[in-house]
């Protein structure tokens, strides 16, 4: 049987043992999301830090060009799918970073990953409207379980502000909503319409979506009259431009190692290493940057983890069905 072949930055790992490809490319998805977190919680906390629309135009100016160099590297310099398709799906890829990063105005970083990690719910609802597909009760009782985690650790930081001792606000809640919905028909428009149709490789639907989107993201940044404020902000913490350059570094390097994961391991592998940096992010938040841990924090976390987990063991049982 022909090996998979496995390349990671210019190295080729085809012939390493497969313990090492595995240590590697998890290893690797692990550091760079993690990282990812990390980076960007960090500059949510440099001082006086509100310019949410400077980050996003850095983030996709940052994703178009590791996407290029990533076409460049690997000689796939021929797009197969029309602009204007690229133009269409930025509209989604662009609003869904923008009202994400912009509910960090009013929410902690923590509730926000929690947040984002409901988008299997909204994928599931647009999945049965774009694509037709069917869940099983498993699922729908899995999607359930991490709603009523998320309420619950949201109650947490309601209560942490009425105490005075955290940061919330229902308008976070109402902006990170729109970011996942946005998210949720990004990921079934480019599996329907780029993956699918079209055999694009993610290098190139990265590239033209972000670089589309940095474009709306500079036209929003003028409209707003937000662009020179947040050049002078940069001048005066040049850290929130190399801060933000590289979590979005990081974030693509991690998209690489988890697409590489499911290539070389499968779906299922990919999704317990993904499950794992979910859970780790939150951890680590709460650690490194201190902030209170209710009761109904923990309640949230634990449903959240159960409904992770449980996720990964659907994956697993239909990857065992006969195709």
């Amino acid at each position: 049987m022909e090996k998979k072949k496995v390349v990671v930055f210019g190295n080729d790992l085809t012939n390493s043992p497969q313990e090492v490809q595995a240590l590697v490319l998890a290893g690797g998805a692990l550091f760079c999301s993690l990282g990812f977190a990390f980076l960007q919680e960090k500059v949510t906390h440099i001082p006086g830090f509100q310019h949410y629309e400077f980050m996003t135009f850095l983030t996709t100016m940052t994703f178009a060009t590791c996407g290029m160099i990533e076409r460049i590297l690997t000689n796939d310099l021929k797009r197969k799918a029309p602009l204007i398709e690229y133009a269409k799906l930025s509209l989604f890829t662009m609003g869904g970073m923008y009202f994400t990063n912009w509910s960090l105005s009013f929410l902690n970083y923590t509730t926000r990953i929690v947040f984002k990690s409901s988008k299997v719910i909204p994928v599931m609802l647009v999945g049965v409207v774009m694509q037709g597909r069917r869940y099983s009760k498993l699922e729908y009782l899995s999607a359930f379980i991490l709603v009523s985690g998320i309420v619950l650790f949201t109650l947490g930081d309601s209560m942490d502000k009425l105490s005075g001792d955290g940061s919330f606000d229902y308008r976070g809640i109402i902006l990170i909503s729109l970011g996942v919905i946005l998210d949720a028909i990004t990921a079934n428009y480019e599996e329907k319409s780029f993956f699918h149709a079209r055999n694009c490789s993610p290098a190139e639907v990265m590239t033209f979506a972000s670089l589309f989107g940095s474009v709306s993201a500079f036209i929003t940044l003028v409209m707003n009259n937000s662009l020179m404020p947040a050049l002078v902000y940069a001048q005066e913490y040049p850290e929130v431009v190399y801060w933000t350059a590289s979590f979005s570094t990081l974030g693509y390097a991690s998209t690489l190692f988890i697409l590489l994961l499911i290539k070389t391991f499968g779906a299922t592998n990919a999704e317990i290493v993904k499950s794992l940096r979910k859970i780790l992010s939150i951890i680590i938040s709460f650690v490194v940057f201190t902030k209170p841990f209710t009761q109904l924090h923990f309640i949230g976390f634990f449903l959240f983890a159960l409904s992770t987990f449980m996720g990964v063991q659907i994956k697993r049982n239909k990857n065992k069905l006969p195709k």
